[in-house]
This record gives structure tokens, C-alpha cells and sequence, in this order.
């Protein structure tokens, strides 16, 4: 299923979706020459050279010993990014806290176009690093705590949409990928108020998530996770939403209280 959403019939530029082509095989695949990038993208080496000259021009794209790699302006961009989302504004000082007082990691994710993006991670003493989740990371919402509890608060029309385009992925064993199982585990987030990861996106990693309630709805969510060996029994079905909720809610009324100051 397409990963890219509609364009609601209008029309595109050509040569600004070869750039971006171009950009993201150089980010997917590392280093490449000019003639690994024409046969990756079925383009003529001077189509791509012009391409890559631009967006060296730009800083968007390095050159090094005939290799080309994505520049360092996209994590100048990205971090500037952040600072557009109140999640990101609000959120990153009650995640510390939060991970400082349980030790483990501690995300903040929202969503866009139907998939959900991490734009914040803090680790308390004890967080284990497993390599599922990276900073900037995009994932599929039925793959992950925070990302059910983001679909549970969709209409059942927005969710089939969603699903329909990105279909349910397959992470572990455990991720829920039958569209009536998913829902009715929606229904059941909907009514506890909190989302449980039992091993669905990383064995080995269980998590819980709680949403952040904006003025207008939900502005993201707060995460916490850790080795399943530890996050069991009371802890992962009480405790931990507990104070997962308190951190969102914290969240809520630093971010309402600021947009009060606005208006």
C-alpha cells in the first residue's frame, strides 16, 4: 500500500519529487556515486548530477570522495522543526521528570499523515536501549502504545482511512494486525484511558501510553517503556499508567495554560 498521501487531483512538480527521490535513497542506502544513484532510480547520471548539484548548493547534499550523502541542514531543519509542536515545547521538562523518577525511557510521539513520528526521548538511570525506537523514528500506529492511543481517539472514519493506506504492519509476533481485534482494542484504551504495548513493537519491551489533551483534542502523546522482564504484573497495569497519565496531564495544563497566555 502507498505510503505517500493523496494529492486530492492536483498537480505535482516533477522535478521537486525526483530531488526528494534522490534525497531519500541517499538516507536509505548511505553513500552513494552518481552511478549507483542513476541505476537506483532508473535516471540518467547527468538527470541526477543536476539534482545533486542543486541540493549541494544548498547544503542539502555533501560530496565526499565521490560518494554523496544528506547534509547536516536536514538536522539543523529538524530541530527547528520541533520547536513548532507543543508536545515538543511543553512536554520534553515532565518526560525527564518522568524518566528520572521510574529510570526508564521516557517518548514523546505525535501523529501526521497517519503514521507516528518520536520527537523526543529521555532515559533515566536504568533504561535499556533496545534499538526499536530511534528519535525521528516513523511507525505504523497499530505497531505501538502511543500510536493505538492516537488511533483511539480518531472517528472510525479517519481510522479506516489510515488503516486502508498503511494497513496494519507486522512488527513482532505480538503486534495486533486483524483490523476488528485492533478496534476492539481501541474501544478498551478508549475506556481506561491508556494504551499497553505487551511485546508489540520490540520482544522484549513492554510500554504504556497516556494522551496529551490539547485545547481542540489531542496534541501527542507520552510514553514510558522498558525490558518486559521488569514491567510486569501491578507496575505495567497500574502503577505505570498511573504516572504516565499524571505526565500527560502535566503536559496538558503547562501547554493550555500557555495558549490561554496567547489569545
Amino acid at each position: 500500500m502507498s505510503d505517500r498521501p493523496g494529492d486530492g487531483g492536483h498537480s505535482k512538480i516533477q522535478s521537486v519529487g525526483a530531488s526528494l527521490d534522490l534525497v531519500m535513497a541517499l538516507t536509505n542506502e548511505g553513500p552513494m556515486t552518481i552511478t549507483e544513484l542513476a541505476e537506483a532510480l532508473d535516471r540518467s547520471p547527468s538527470n541526477v548530477l543536476a539534482h545533486l548539484r542543486t541540493l549541494q548548493e544548498r547544503g542539502f547534499a555533501v560530496e565526499e570522495d565521490g560518494r554523496y550523502r544528506p547534509g547536516l541542514r536536514y538536522y539543523e531543519i529538524g530541530n527547528r522543526i520541533k520547536q513548532n509542536y507543543p508536545l515538543y515545547v511543553h512536554g520534553t521538562e515532565p518526560a525527564d521528570d518522568l524518566a528520572a523518577e521510574t529510570g526508564e525511557f521516557v517518548w514523546l510521539m505525535v501523529e501526521e499523515q497517519g503514521r507516528g513520528y518520536y520527537l523526543y526521548k529521555t532515559g533515566g538511570d536504568d533504561a535499556v536501549e533496545s534499538g526499536a525506537y530511534t528519535m525521528g523514528s516513523r511507525w505504523h500506529l497499530n505497531s505501538t502504545a502511543s500510536g493505538k492511543v492516537v488511533l483511539a481517539h480518531m472517528d472510525e472514519q479517519r481510522v479506516d482511512e489510515v488503516l486502508d493506506t498503511h494497513g496494519l504492519k507486522s512488527m513482532t509476533p505480538n503486534t495486533i494486525t486483524d483490523r476488528e481485534e485492533l478496534k476492539a482494542e481501541l474501544e478498551t484504551i478508549r475506556e481506561e484511558g491508556v494504551a499497553r504495548d505487551r511485546e508489540e513493537s520490540a520482544v522484549g519491551i513492554r510500554g504504556v501510553a497516556a494522551p496529551v489533551r490539547g485545547l481542540d483534542g489531542v496534541i501527542g502523546t507520552v510514553s514510558i517503556s522498558g525490558p518486559a522482564s521488569r514491567i510486569k504484573g501491578d507496575y505495567f497495569e497500574d502503577v505505570l499508567p498511573g504516572k504516565v497519565t499524571e505526565a500527560a496531564d502535566i503536559i496538558r495544563i503547562k501547554y493550555n495554560g500557555a495558549s490561554a497566555v496567547d489569545r
